[in-house]
């Protein structure tokens, strides 16, 4: 025999099943013809939102040395990329090598403010002084100032620390 508690359970998650839309049914409610299978709004509704999410992003396609004129394209190389390559295109025949480590690992690396990629990161920097930073995977953070001299090499392994949980100071205007 059952009891009246075990079906009372049972017709509550009877009940709670149908009243879920199935997705498909909700897409179509909320979208219309996306869920039908109609695929005349697709391209508005694709540009729509990407032109929502990102209205000022411009796709650069660059050619790269393995595809010929007229062929597939590559967008361009990411910030940090871009910016690690001018870096080592500027260090010239006395390039000095910089081997950065931090702990923990995966850090964001910034040199004078542009960042260059993750910990660890081996990099060629033209003589000189440079602002390091170092930003860990959970907001952890490290700075230092270092010179490089021509053809020298250097390793540099910075301990990030926490941020402080609550701001040390406010400032009121």
């Amino acid at each position: 025999m059952i009891r009246r508690p075990v079906i009372c359970s049972i017709a509550i998650a009877v009940l709670a099943v149908l009243s879920v839309r199935p997705a498909a049914a909700q897409a179509a409610i909320e979208y219309g013809h996306i869920a039908t299978g109609s695929s005349a709004g697709l391209s508005g509704l694709s540009n729509k939102i990407n032109s929502t999410l990102s209205p000022d992003k411009k796709t650069v396609s660059v050619l790269t040395p393995d595809k010929q004129p007229g062929g597939v394209t590559d967008t361009a190389p990411n910030p940090q990329e871009a910016n690690r390559r001018a870096l080592e295109q500027n260090a010239g025949q006395n390039a000095a090598t910089l081997t950065l480590k931090s702990v923990p690992a995966k850090a964001v690396v910034r040199i004078d403010g542009k960042p260059v990629g993750q910990t660890p990161l081996l990099i060629s920097l033209a003589p000189g002084t440079y602002r390091v930073e170092m930003e860990g995977p959970h907001m952890e953070f490290g700075k230092q100032q270092l010179n490089l001299g021509a053809n020298e090499t250097q390793e540099i392994e910075l301990r990030l620390a926490k941020p402080p949980r609550y701001p040390t100071h406010i400032d009121l205007q």
